[in-house]
């Protein structure tokens, strides 16, 4: 039994390391699914045109067997420590390591062990970073139903510590868009995915490396502007998702710290799309960070605050005990502004006071003969 056991094991270890485009948990055991004997005894999986199937039983009989493995892999490896194991035994050491914590992952993917051990391997160029990157797209993909995803279930997660500062990370458009594919599955599957959005921002970043991207100007003008928009469709389905505002700020500095002629001019209308959406849905304070974020004074800021915001605030006088939501966001953000223009105000003050003391001034200390006599001061 516990040959069997581990065989299928090695066998499942194989098969989510070939990767293959989705994996789906299925209900009960693999007589279900595989009724001849035989080729049940082969594997217990279904794997076709690479898709995976895998009976729920079998992954945690797998699952049972990995823990044991990657417990004494994971020791033997040295990877928790600053030890060095030896030459002889890495090899199968590496692969026991690989193996189970794969199997462990598919099972649970807020194994934070297992994860951190595959990042390790992948610092150490043990794991390859474009076969791990295919792996969790697996694993996260459509097929996947594991019920077990929670918000740190971002095995692309691995490489958030490992290339972020690198300037030779750089994602090709092609592999960008797969990577911004499998954080958006993520983040269905957990809203407001912090971990989910980090990554996305990394992957970003990579599109602005220097010297990298100077022969493709077309691919690389449409990045900015598509994710712009990509990222203001979804706050529009999901507006309680603070994260996604946060990276949309970040990609409108993106935009304006990059050093490259290859981008557009113009940002899209953010501040009327911040502005329309309180409108619709004033009750979810999210938006109203969205437009904080955003806020830039002017004729059609105003006009929203004459004509929306302050008879919000004034529907909350009349009901001082029982204020909506909507009120009180209203309320909370006319302190905001108001506070915002008097720093605002401060400091053009101190500017001008800055301005004057640093330029040449001149004192008109009266009159002497129907002349004046004037001082100089630098």
């Amino acid at each position: 039994m516990s040959e069997s056991i581990s065989t299928h094991f090695r066998s499942l270890a194989s098969l989510l390391l070939k990767p293959p485009a989705t994996i789906e948990v299925l209900p009960g055991d693999a007589s279900i699914w595989i009724p001849d004997v035989v080729e049940r005894s082969r594997s217990p999986f279904l794997f076709t045109e690479n898709n995976l199937g895998v009976p729920e039983k079998e992954l945690r009989r797998s699952y049972l067997f990995a823990v044991s493995i990657f417990s004494a892999a994971r020791k033997a490896s040295g990877l928790h420590t600053l030890e060095n194991p030896s030459n002889h035994t890495m090899s199968s050491v590496i692969q026991d390591l690989i193996d189970s914590s794969a199997v462990l992952i598919l099972m649970n993917p807020a194994h934070q062990t297992a994860l951190n051990a595959r990042k390790k391997l992948i610092v150490r160029n043990l794991i390859n970073v474009g076969q791990e990157l295919k792996a969790s797209y697996g694993i996260t993909g459509d097929g996947f139903s594991n019920a077990y995803t929670p918000p740190q279930a971002l095995p692309q997660g691995l490489l958030a510590d490992v290339v972020p500062d690198s300037p030779n990370f750089y994602l090709p458009p092609n592999d960008l868009s797969v990577e911004i594919n499998l954080v958006t599955r993520a983040c269905e599957l957990y809203s407001r995915n912090y971990f989910g959005w980090t990554h996305r921002t990394i992957c970003i970043r990579s599109a602005l490396v220097p010297g990298v991207h100077s022969t493709a100007s077309d691919e690389f003008t449409e990045i900015l502007p598509k994710e712009i928009i990509s990222v203001m469709q979804w706050i529009e389905s999901h507006i309680s998702d603070y994260s996604a505002v946060h990276h949309l700020k970040t990609l409108v500095c993106l935009t304006e710290d990059a050093e490259t002629a290859f981008l557009p001019d113009n940002l899209l209308p953010v501040i009327g799309h911040a502005l329309a959406l309180v409108r619709a849905f004033p009750e979810h304070e999210t938006l109203w960070q969205y437009l904080r974020v955003f806020w830039d004074e002017g004729d059609v800021a105003t006009a929203f605050v004459a004509s929306f915001v302050l008879p919000l605030q004034s529907t909350g006088m009349a009901e001082q005990e029982n204020k909506s939501r909507g009120v009180q966001h209203a309320c909370r953000f006319l302190e905001w502004r108001n506070h915002s223009n008097t720093c605002i105000g401060i400091a053009h003050s101190w500017e001008r006071a800055l301005l004057t003391l640093r330029a040449p001034a001149q004192i008109n200390c009266g009159c002497l003969e129907d002349h004046a006599v004037v001082f100089t001061i630098n």
